[in-house]
């Protein structure tokens, strides 16, 4: 308790000799900040290089065996409140944002920002805010115990309790719903329409955090950083026509009809006062919230039936089962899988997408098999025999992701938002499969094509009421 108090009035001391003071000074007391944190030789760091436009005195923490801290001493006014970021559902000011990233290029895992009245702790991997405070008596609480070096060594720092995904998704939630309001203020446009250009953004951001997109010519990040950047100029000229012009290519080069131009909305987000602040708060948003569940649980509000259906475990059909395991080589591209989001969930989409997928790679391991056993190629005949078998090769092996979405899933969709998630969910989905399996990315498969209106009645409606008989047998009973 002492240090802390000595703490409070270090940082008092040092906002009220702050009109007299030097370079000089702003070391000694931040050496001394970290002193009655019990560290008492801390290891300058020079990344002025990394964050050049940005005053600050930085000093890596560390002790064997558990990861280290940058702490970061910006000059007074540099920083917001923390209560004022947390309020607009963001993760970081501009100056703590830039100084994650800088400490996250330096390898560091942790990363300490104050400018002695206001402070922030971010784990600068997942670039969570993990605790804060808005004055030098709120840093006394959780902030100073875990910041000292004792609780350092014991490993006090892994065990801060983190945000549940609900609360991370809730602020997903409300910061969409805010700039939702905002924009359909300002532009008069459809609520409809703002919700897919906020979409776009997060698929944005999951290709930024998933490198597939691969192609001479194409430097995605690059443009992305480029985007940002222009966003966070002060007058952010030219960045509604840098954005439009991105997703035009998008929906180009790489065929995501998510980003297929539609000419009111593209002239509205061509008006740099409104996609200007739009991005410069996006970029402010950290990795944590652009997980896919943390994505499909934004969507856990309204209607109790819908929140239902985000939280909903697949089940398993064993009709469907059954179908899967009677497919063969000869069989296989004909085969299609309806789900009913209605009954069944989100969850479901993704979950049969990858037995579909796993489907195909355990026939295609067969058919490959097959073909090892056959005679090796001596001559032209033999060659062309080969050329005939391997015509035989069906569709679904060539490119597993595209045939599952295109030819082997019917998901029907009973509303708009349903509609609207499924989609979203199922671009995400594609991305990470592409990078978790390495395979080369050539376009986006038609996704929209797999995402049907409900019928009235669906075959499982039909099994239901009929009791498994045919329902036209029923119907000519009737009369």
């Amino acid at each position: 308790m002492a240090a802390a108090n000595d703490l409070q009035k270090l940082c008092e001391t040092w906002w009220d000799q702050l009109e007299d003071s030097t370079q000089g000074d702003h070391h000694r007391f931040a050496e001394n900040f970290l002193e009655l944190l019990e560290w008492s030789d801390p290891a300058p760091l020079a990344i002025h290089a990394l964050v050049p436009h940005i005053t600050t005195v930085s000093y890596a923490l560390c002790v064997p065996g558990q990861p280290g801290i940058a702490a970061h001493f910006t000059l007074p006014g540099s920083i917001d409140p923390p209560s004022a970021v947390l309020e607009r559902n963001i993760d970081f000011c501009p100056t703590t944002r830039a100084l994650v990233d800088a400490t996250s290029a330096m390898k560091i895992r942790y990363c300490f920002v104050s400018d002695m009245h206001r402070s922030y702790l971010y784990d600068a991997h997942s670039e969570e805010l993990i605790l804060y405070a808005d004055s030098p008596n709120d840093f006394r609480g959780d902030l100073c115990t875990v910041l000292r070096r004792c609780e350092v060594e014991g490993g006090g720092l892994e065990e801060v309790r983190r945000q549940p995904r609900s609360a991370v998704a809730r602020q997903l939630r409300e910061w969409r719903e805010r700039w939702t309001n905002v924009l359909t203020t300002q532009t008069r446009r459809a609520n409809e329409e703002i919700e897919l250009a906020l979409d776009r953004l997060i698929v944005l951001r999951y290709l930024l955090e998933h490198d597939v997109l691969k192609r001479p010519g194409w430097r995605f990040k690059q443009r992305y950083d480029d985007l940002m950047a222009k966003a966070a100029e002060q007058e952010s000229r030219g960045t509604g026509k840098a954005l439009t012009t991105l997703l035009h290519d998008l929906w180009f080069d790489w065929k995501g009809d998510i980003f297929k131009p539609i000419p009111e909305l593209d002239e509205t987000l061509e008006r740099d006062e409104i996609t200007g602040p739009l991005l410069n708060e996006f970029s402010l948003l950290s990795r944590s919230k652009f997980a896919l569940p943390t994505v499909l649980e934004s969507f856990n509000y309204g209607d109790a039936t819908e929140k239902a259906r985000v939280r909903m475990i697949p089940e398993e059909d064993e009709e469907r089962l059954s179908a899967l395991n009677r497919q063969t080589i000869d069989t296989v591209d004909t085969l299609r899988v309806e789900i009913d989001i209605e009954d069944e969930g989100y969850r479901s989409v993704l979950h049969w997408f990858d037995r579909l997928t796993n489907l195909y790679r355990i026939l295609e391991r067969d058919y490959e098999s097959k073909q090892d056993t056959q005679s090796p190629v001596e001559n032209d005949e033999d060659l062309f025999q080969w050329s005939e078998k391997d015509a035989s090769r069906p569709h679904a092996f060539m490119q597993k992701n595209h045939h599952a979405v295109e030819q082997g899933l019917t998901i029907f969709c009973a509303s708009p938002r349903q509609f609207r998630t499924a989609r979203l969910l199922l671009y995400l989905h594609i991305i990470a499969k592409y990078e978790q399996y390495g395979l080369r990315f050539t376009h986006f498969p038609a996704i929209e094509s797999a995402l049907q209106p409900r019928p009235q009645f669906t075959r499982r409606d039909r099994k239901t009421i009929f009791n498994d008989a045919d329902p036209r047998e029923e119907e000519w009973r009737a009369v």
